[in-house]
This record gives structure tokens, sequence and C-alpha cells, in this order.
């Protein structure tokens, strides 16, 4: 009985965490101008949004600007940080490829990658995944 309880109480908590949304701590860019937070939206498999890695900007005021949707699913690996010395958010997806975008007016504008940026996108996913 009490492996059978253990069993469930384990497959509760894994399943939750997968059918729960994330959102990931922010992170302040190298300049200190700008932060970022990732979010997914787990939990409505009916929205527009659902498991889509959304980046969240602020400035260095907190206030938040435009938020960006990067196409990058939730089902595979992903993770966003800055260059480091500029403000540019760079996303490593094993899913949509690499992307990277600066900011522009307070919006985020996609620009194209780079050898230097592809290299700072594996090296993102190193640091989160090995």
């Amino acid at each position: 009985m009490t492996n059978k309880l253990t069993f469930l109480l384990l497959t509760l908590t894994l399943t939750s965490c997968f059918f729960s949304n994330y959102e990931s701590e922010k992170i302040k860019s190298s300049t200190g101008n700008f932060e970022i937070q990732a979010t997914v939206y787990r939990t409505d498999n009916n929205a527009e949004n659902y498991a889509d890695v959304i980046i969240h900007l602020f400035d260095k005021n907190n206030k938040k600007l435009p938020e960006l949707n990067t196409g990058a699913g939730d089902a595979n690996k992903w993770t966003i940080g800055w260059t480091k010395s500029r403000d540019t958010i760079v996303l490593q997806s094993s899913d949509i490829g690499n992307k990277a975008w600066i900011i522009q007016n307070g919006n985020p504008s996609e620009i194209k990658m780079t050898d230097e940026l592809n290299e700072r996108a594996e090296i993102l996913k190193s640091e989160k995944y090995e």
C-alpha cells in the first residue's frame, strides 16, 4: 500500500510540472539596461500561445516592454540569455534553431544570426543542460 501511495504521489508531482505554467527568473543584460523573463503557458492547450516560449522584456526601471513570442515550443530543449557585451537577446532552441533580437526604441527586433551569436547560443545551452 505504501509503495502504491508513493508511486501515485510521485506521478502527480511530476505530471504537475508538465501541466503548470512556467516562469523563469529575470535575467539582466550585461549593460544593466534591460531584463528578460521567459514564460510558457501550459494550462490550456486550446490557447493560441499554448506551450510557446514567450520572452518578457523590462527596462532598467522595471517597466514592462512588449513581449516576444519566440515561436519555440516548450516540448523541446531551449534557453535564453544575453550576449556578453551588448543588449542582444539570444535564444537557443532545438525546435526552431537559434535566434537573436536587439532592442530598438523599446521593441525587440530580430536580427540575422552570426557565428558569434550561434556560439553564444550554444554556450547558453551547455550552461543549462550539461
